[in-house]
């Protein structure tokens, strides 16, 4: 089926691709203005609070937080 993010009048999947990120930036403000390139070097600490920031997503953080500390731990 075809996704509502992903219309099918869409041929170019550069404009697809733009189409998606809008749709996406119209339900979580929050990822407004980010780039691949910005997110890229976030820590966990930054990754940890964006996910926070998100609704609904508090929890996720947590849970983010533990595994990224069992995968890489501090020394």
């Amino acid at each position: 089926h075809q996704s509502i993010f992903m219309p099918s009048l869409a041929s170019n999947p550069t404009h697809r691709l733009h189409l998606c990120w809008e749709q996406h930036c119209k339900l979580l403000p929050e990822v407004s203005g980010l780039t691949a390139k910005h997110v890229a070097k976030w820590t966990v600490e930054e990754v940890v609070s964006f996910i926070q920031r998100l609704p609904g997503c508090k929890e996720q953080a947590s849970v983010f937080r533990e595994e990224v500390s069992q995968v890489c731990p501090t020394p």
